[in-house]
């Protein structure tokens, strides 16, 4: 008997063992993960869990009744070892598992900085939730907090730390932080409002070797010659897709992940990869590209679903993420364009404001913070391709879905 088989259980092979059974789907579905632990939410690893607001079992996806009840049969520390497309048969560590249909949810890893000395004790990257259980554990006994990367993860783990009353400092390469996700005025508030909390930021930060004593990290030494103490160090500098069973298996990749079509089916029939690990042609920008976000995980599962049980659901939702950063909500929805005009919305002196980014008339991307209204109607202006009134956009007082034109 075949089977649908989901290699990787976060949040897009979960949504598409789920997505399976309810469209239909009456084989055998099989979940596998490597890691040990139920698929949970990764979001709250950098906030609520790594602040001990929240425990393990309160960040499960869905509840482990909920893959007996669907009829999903979830192999937990089963990581997969290689795939016969031609005979369609999987290996991993329980055996070999026949499929019909296969699905890659492979994920990312954490990117690895090109150093020695980043498998000392201190050093940690923030992925897992097995990297959040031991942060937790090394935050209680540090003294001294350097970050590796002003990109969410950095800057959420950050407002943590500082929050637990830890001295932290965030090295950045660039200028400035988050250079190639938001606009420099958003980023810049996000700058003030964390120095403000008590973080410390080294721009153009070239970072030079890592200091150990006796098999334990004690300080961060930069290209100028400052030396940064520290006995705890977060590397956040992005992630790679996890394309080696891809490669294994002759599939073709394109952007740094597993080329798929609209729908999530790779350059093999019957094959399909979702979520990080996938790169598909974005219409929004008019380029393969992959998205790293929950949101572009959950809808591809969705659509990839949909395609095996016969249905028509290629993926063209408005790619839209967010970061929780103190009390700052702030969430992005489209995606930038050189050249775009940006129109400011409310104050940020307020804690409350939305950019608009435009062209011509037509609004392509939003950054919104603690405006949570904004954000759900920057996603229909954007998907409906609605032309905007920018005087009224601009106003604060008017909604922003009363700016249409016409």
């Amino acid at each position: 008997m075949k089977a649908a088989v989901v290699v990787g259980a976060s949040h897009g092979g979960v949504q598409a063992a789920a997505s399976l059974r309810q469209a239909g789907w009456q084989e055998p579905i099989i979940l596998l993960s490597a890691e040990t632990d139920y698929p949970y939410h990764r979001p709250p690893l950098s906030k609520a869990y790594l602040a001990g607001e929240k425990d393990k079992d309160q960040l499960f996806l869905r509840a482990p009744a909920f893959y007996r009840d669907q009829g999903i049969e979830l192999r937990l520390g089963d990581p997969v070892t290689g795939v016969d497309l031609q005979a369609k048969k999987l290996r991993s560590a329980s055996g070999v598992t026949d499929f019909s249909k296969l699905i890659l949810a492979t994920g990312s890893r954490a990117r690895s900085l090109p150093l020695t000395g980043t498998d000392t004790q201190g050093v940690f990257t923030l992925r897992s939730i097995s990297d959040a259980q031991a942060l937790r554990s090394a935050m209680a006994a540090a003294s001294s907090v350097v970050v590796i990367g002003g990109g969410f993860i950095g800057l959420e783990f950050a407002s943590t730390a500082v929050r637990h009353g830890l001295p932290v400092t965030v090295l950045e390469t660039q200028p400035r932080l988050l250079s190639r996700s938001l606009p420099a005025a958003l980023a810049d508030h996000l700058r003030d409002y964390h120095t403000a909390k008590g973080v410390k930021f080294s721009f153009a930060s070239q970072i030079e070797a890592l200091d150990v004593e006796q098999g334990a990290i004690c300080g961060v030494r930069l290209a100028d010659g400052t030396r940064l103490a520290a006995d705890l160090v977060l590397v956040g500098i992005g992630g790679q897709a996890e394309t080696g069973l891809a490669r294994s298996m002759g599939l073709e990749l394109t952007a740094g992940g597993i080329h798929v079509d609209a729908h999530g089916q790779t350059s093999v029939p019957d094959v399909y990869a979702l979520g990080d690990v996938a790169a598909f042609h974005n219409a929004y920008a008019n380029a393969a590209m992959r998205l790293e976000s929950v949101q572009n995980a959950v809808d591809q599962a969705k659509s990839a679903a949909a395609h095996i049980v016969g249905g028509n659901a290629p993926l063209n939702a408005v790619p839209w993420f967010w970061t929780d950063q103190y009390e700052l909500k702030v969430q992005m929805a489209g995606l930038a364009k050189v050249g775009c005009r940006e129109i400011m919305r409310g104050d940020p002196e307020s804690g409350s404001f939305t950019i608009l980014q435009m062209e011509g008339d037509r609004l392509v991307a939003s950054y919104t913070v603690n405006r949570a209204a904004d954000h759900m109607a920057s996603r229909k202006l954007i998907g409906e391709s609605l032309a905007v009134d920018m005087a009224q956009a601009a106003d604060v007082s008017v909604p922003l879905l009363r700016a249409v034109k016409g």
